[in-house]
């Protein structure tokens, strides 16, 4: 009889949700607030504090925010539009672009924009030779 490999929960691998990696664009530990619909990747994410905010400025409660492990939420939360776009593209082919990174432009691809005050945008970018996402603004950007 052949043996399957097993993970410490006796669950053969990659089907454990405690063991199994996060899907692509998922971090291992994701942020949620009790009062939220969507999981985000960053415990800064600007949708998650505008959330809090919007429940502040309407004299809601504005719940804590809970880190905890991407399994239990990923299938009864969404992901986040912005802190998750990796996610949400994951079978889009991305478009390029350079990114001043440190004084040297850097070839990444372009996940998202979200616009700033007074028609700004931010920029989120995935750098090609470090798979890291990146926030940058107009003028470090280019197609």
């Amino acid at each position: 009889m052949k043996h399957k490999n097993l993970c410490i929960h006796e669950l053969e691998e990659g089907q454990c949700g405690l063991c199994k990696p996060p899907p692509l664009g998922i971090h291992e530990i994701v942020f949620t607030t009790k009062g939220g619909q969507v999981f985000h990747n960053w415990s800064d994410c600007a949708y998650l504090l505008a959330g809090q905010s919007l429940a502040e400025t309407r004299g809601q409660n504005n719940h804590p925010i809970v880190p905890t492990k991407w399994s239990s939420v990923y299938y009864s939360y969404g992901a986040c539009e912005w802190c998750a776009a990796r996610h949400h593209l994951r079978d889009t082919k991305l478009m390029t672009c350079e990114v001043l990174i440190s004084g040297k432009w850097e070839k990444a691809s372009y996940l998202r924009e979200r616009f700033l005050d007074h028609g700004a945008k931010e920029h989120q970018v995935m750098l090609d030779m470090t798979n890291t996402i990146h926030l940058v603004t107009g003028e470090k950007i280019r197609f």
